[in-house]
């Protein structure tokens, strides 16, 4: 399979695995030499979340090891993978050669992206940094610049969730170039110290897991869930405004988390995800009807894609979990590589059964449907999931008027306390 094909491939599963990645902040000119330095949540998919949320070629640093993987050499070498050596595993000499094309890449216009943490982790903050994006950046040209891409999954493990991207400013590389002219150790710490702030505008940070899902859930509350990238960035402004309020003032801090954790139990209670359901009335009698038979127009497709991919579908994320071994932030590449090679196999194993048994016709027939239908089935159940929520409010509202009123302008109250207590911590 050519490079081209890889990576259509794989960028379009990446899209089915994550169907909505949002981008906020300024694009950098697609003809301007750019490093991108991201932070690492998320294994093998990072880049290629890089490279979707950019909607651009972007090259890419993976450790040596990887491309002595014979399932991966193909992969990293369509995406311009650049192997990079540690001491652990190979003479880091080769570096050498690996800066070389990195900055040969910069130069030349085109883009870089890097995850300088250097490991992929599941923690809510951020690792120190290794100096590799630093020192690239300073043997490249003038007109090279780095931009830090902050990158947040909803739920990184789980299919269909969805990403958001937020890219900061360019840094100006200017002070750290005259600083290396004297003292290139000394400009490389700093530059990397730099980069470090820059990711850190980016992200969304937080002491633990728990109270990370915490930000991004109160986010909701306060702007809506429909919008992942707003949501995001509310979550990061959230997180920065406790981490001072919690320092400043643990008492009130403590008392609005318990406050949103309370909250929050009473829309688990009422079965609610989506805070602002109860906002807008019951459903209309006449677009909720005409809503349902779309679809149940598509139950007949949908049943046949369930019925084709069902145990495949199953299977996929035991094992991926399985081989992860406990690292969450592998879980995803995992679940898209065996989805790859096991829908497909399926797929053909049971086009080869239907041909046999019925007729080579009725097979090839099964064997093309199967992927149409199966995205059919997720379709379906992503529609009567959020069918069901909406009709859940609808009924709250519609039968318990007064409660859900209550659970409504609860909602806004908290808001409003959230939102004055945070405008009164960046005065």
């Amino acid at each position: 399979m050519s490079g081209a094909a890889v990576r259509a491939v794989f960028l379009g599963l990446l899209r089915v695995f994550y169907p909505q990645i949002a981008v906020r902040g300024p694009t950098p000119p697609a003809d301007v030499g750019t490093i991108f330095v991201a932070n690492h949540p998320n294994g093998l998919l990072d880049p290629l979340v890089v490279r979707l949320a950019l909607g651009r070629p972007v090259a890419f640093l993976a450790k040596s090891t990887l491309f002595s993987i014979p399932v991966l050499r193909g992969w990293l070498r369509a995406f311009d993978a650049i192997p990079v050596y540690r001491a652990k595993e190979a003479d880091t000499a080769q570096n050498e050669r690996t800066f070389q094309l990195a900055r040969g890449r910069v130069d030349s216009g085109g883009a870089l992206a890097l995850f300088p943490e250097g490991i992929s982790h599941d923690e809510p903050r951020l690792a120190p940094l290794k100096t590799g994006a630093a020192r690239i950046a300073l043997g490249c040209d003038v007109s090279a610049r780095i931009v830090a891409v902050g990158i947040a999954y909803e739920s990184k493990e789980t299919f269909r969730s969805r990403v958001s991207a937020t890219l900061g400013p360019p840094i100006d590389l200017a002070p750290y170039r005259a600083q290396a002219a004297l003292d290139e150790r000394a400009a490389v710490v700093a530059l990397t110290a730099r980069v470090a702030a820059a990711l850190q505008e980016v992200m969304i940070e937080a002491d633990d897991a728990e109270l990370w899902s915490g930000f991004v859930t109160v986010a909701s509350w306060l702007v809506g869930d429909a919008d992942v990238g707003a949501r995001d960035a509310r979550a990061r402004s959230l997180a920065r405004d406790w981490r001072q309020l919690a320092s400043r003032d643990p008492t009130e801090a403590e008392a609005l988390a318990d406050e949103a954790r309370a909250f929050a139990h009473t829309l688990s209670e009422l079965g609610l995800r989506d805070a602002f359901a109860l906002d807008g009335g019951a459903a209309h009698p006449i677009r909720a009807g005409a809503k349902g038979l779309a679809l149940l127009a598509m139950l007949p497709l949908a049943a046949i894609g369930a019925l084709l991919g069902w145990l495949p579908y199953r299977i996929i994320r035991p094992v991926s979990i399985r081989l992860a071994k406990g690292e969450r932030d592998v879980v995803g590449t995992y679940k898209l590589l065996i989805g790859l090679v096991l829908m497909p196999a399926w797929w053909c194993a049971q086009a080869a059964v239907i041909g046999y048994w019925l007729s080579w016709g009725v097979g090839l027939a099964v064997l093309a449907l199967a992927p149409l239908t199966g995205f059919a089935a997720l379709r379906f159940d992503e529609r009567l999931t959020a069918r069901r929520a909406l009709l859940r409010a609808s009924w709250l509202t519609a039968t318990r008027a007064d409660e859900a009123r209550a659970v409504a302008d609860r909602r806004r109250a908290l808001a409003e306390r959230i939102t004055q207590a945070t405008r009164a911590n960046s005065r």
